[in-house]
């Protein structure tokens, strides 16, 4: 499985150089998209990603057996530092991402999915938050956008969340995240986290004792439609109750804990 083009040399920097004062180029930024017959709206994602006021990323993007023109839309952008990379066979999400985070040669791991959008100044700004606060781990606010029923935002009110508190509800939406490559290391989706796999990625790095940082502002809009895993509630909570049981081993009666403030908190979040 061989990429169609890689971007220039990867720009690594030492800690104290990334944290300088004043600093404006953080080092590189790998950005990793999975995409499935994603042509209605991977246009405007990649477009996102290209609009960014900090211009030091790579754009991988992995595409999970689309049959629809999605490779051929990536193919028309003449930007080296979008890559396009294939499955061999169709995987799902976590192996996708994974694939993309195995060639990424960036300090950074950023993800953004194919029918979501970035703000222009979201790299920008959560490099600088991150520099200012030394962390390894952020993420951000966002918008969800659910069409007819209108924009809405996702506001976390604390400054830091740790395991426990992901265990109760998880607050990080995916395209949000960055994560220190030099400090985690490449962090994984794991597998058996069915659809949940994001959410079982940010467990195992908050399972370190490492915090998640907020970044008191919305950089993201989200879509949320009939293709989105969100959608669909029934599915969703069988796929929860999975994280917990199977992927954290976290006992019955602790698992019924935790799913129910998941629940409170997702109500509360959608209504």
């Amino acid at each position: 499985m061989e990429p169609t083009c890689f971007n220039g040399d990867n720009m690594e920097k030492t800690s104290k150089e990334i944290f300088a004062e004043g600093a404006s180029d953080y080092g590189l930024v790998s950005v990793i998209m999975p995409c499935y017959n994603s042509a209605e709206y991977i246009a405007a994602s990649i477009d996102s990603v290209v609009s960014q006021t900090y211009k030091n990323w790579e754009l991988i993007i992995v595409d999970d057996c689309s049959t629809d023109n999605s490779t051929e839309i990536i193919e028309n952008y003449g930007d080296d530092r979008i890559v396009l990379l294939r499955n061999e066979k169709n995987s799902g999400a976590a192996i996708t991402r994974n694939n993309g985070i195995d060639i990424a040669k960036g300090r950074w791991i950023a993800f953004l999915d194919s029918d979501d959008l970035w703000h222009p100044e979201k790299l920008e700004k959560q490099l600088k938050f991150m520099s200012e606060k030394q962390c390894a781990f952020s993420f951000t606010h966002y918008y969800f956008d659910r069409g007819a029923e209108g924009i809405r935002e996702f506001s976390p009110e604390k400054d830091e969340y740790t395991y426990k508190d992901i265990l109760k509800h998880c607050y990080i939406a995916c395209p949000t995240v960055i994560y220190d490559v030099t400090a985690l290391g490449k962090v994984y989706m794991p597998t058996d986290a069915i659809k949940r796999e994001d959410f079982g990625c940010w467990l195992s790095i908050l399972r370190r004792g490492v915090n998640a940082h907020c970044l008191h502002e919305s950089l993201l809009t989200v879509k949320i439609h009939e293709g989105s895993v969100s959608y669909n509630k029934t599915k969703m909570i069988k796929y929860q109750w999975n994280v917990y049981r199977k992927v954290e081993k976290i006992s019955f009666f602790a698992t019924c804990y935790y799913m129910m403030h998941w629940a409170i908190k997702g109500f509360l979040k959608y209504r």
